[in-house]
């Protein structure tokens, strides 16, 4: 009998069980559940092992991030997910953006296009976790490699790893440093609108409005955090088998003065083209999944924005501005 089956029999006859009898079903049936079960036992922690790589761009993690995502915030539709990619050897932040959407392949596969064209390469391996979103990024990554990297052996160097999310660390342990250097900060920012009363999720236009005004705000601060991280001097660790005490971005650039080799697979532009080209006929254009807003919209916002005379736009500042657009743009859309 099924532990949930058994439970639910009980509380429909509403029947007492001596302990003596629990203890037997127990032993028979669960017989681990005393050893994870006992009073005081502690949640059993992920093994650490030691981390191996030959160089940057050898493997590439990436993720997304929700803590200022639709749930976390609260406010109606708005969310602000972000996804971001993290080099293993070097210990960079290469690419990191908010998206509207980070669950859906379709975006994630532009967004992994976005990628290859900032940084002009692949790396040798992509290590992702198992969720829906990544089965476009998987296949672009495969493509690339198979033909600008054939010589490659799969078998000895995969193209992706797929992992369970709490076992790609390489990313998720910097998501707790984005949390505490930025992403409290920008919440209690954000939140103001909402506890003020300034947007309200009943009036249509305030939603494009709000990623309108904010989302380049945001962008810049996450640019200014990445600068800082791929910076900033990672502290030493004793026995590492990669670069430590080190700035990031110095053993990123320059890997033959840490005992690494540059691991980037160089992609052509005219290769993303073709391939943002397939991928637009078969999922829609990049905009379709990667815009906070209509085309239509934002050139109204522009000239809602001017209208007003263009006032200092900061995160400061920015529920000030959102105020002051209220009525004429409600002015306008109500003609």
């Amino acid at each position: 009998m099924g532990q949930t089956t058994f439970k639910t029999l009980l509380q429909q006859e509403g029947l007492m069980i001596p302990r003596d009898t629990i203890r037997k079903i127990m032993v028979e049936h669960f017989p681990l559940g005393f050893d994870n079960r006992f009073p005081g036992k502690k949640k059993s922690t992920i093994p650490r092992t030691a981390l191996n790589s030959n160089g940057p761009f050898h493997e590439v993690s990436s993720d997304g991030h929700e803590k200022l995502g639709k749930q976390a915030l609260d406010m109606g539709d708005i969310g602000l997910p972000i996804y971001g990619y993290k080099d293993k050897w070097s210990d960079t932040i290469p690419f990191m953006k908010f998206v509207p959407n980070s669950r859906t392949a379709a975006a994630i596969g532009h967004l992994f296009l976005d990628f290859i064209e900032s940084t002009g390469a692949i790396p040798i391996q992509m290590t992702m976790d198992k969720g829906s979103e990544i089965g476009w990024q998987y296949a672009i990554q495969d493509a690339f490699r198979s033909t600008f990297a054939p010589d490659i052996d799969p078998e000895i160097y995969p193209v992706c790893r797929l992992i369970k999310s709490v076992h790609n660390t390489i990313i998720e342990a910097f998501w707790r440093w984005l949390k505490e250097k930025m992403g409290l900060n920008l919440k209690a920012i954000i939140l103001v609108g909402k506890t003020e009363r300034i947007f309200s999720p009943d009036v249509e236009f305030h939603l494009p409005l709000f990623y309108w005004i904010f989302v380049p705000l945001l962008q810049a601060q996450l640019d200014e955090f990445c600068l800082w991280w791929n910076q900033h001097r990672v502290r030493t660790q004793k026995d590492k088998n990669m670069p430590s005490g080190h700035v990031p971005s110095d053993a990123f650039d320059h890997p033959q003065n840490f005992g690494g080799l540059d691991c980037r697979i160089p992609v052509p532009q005219a290769a993303v083209d073709d391939m943002r080209k397939m991928i637009t006929e078969e999922i829609g254009p990049r905009d379709a999944h990667l815009s906070w807003f209509n085309p239509e919209f934002g050139q109204l916002a522009e000239a809602i924005y001017t209208q007003i005379g263009e006032p200092a736009l900061s995160l400061e500042t920015a529920w000030d501005v959102f105020q002051n657009m209220l009525k004429p743009m409600a002015e306008v859309i109500e003609l």
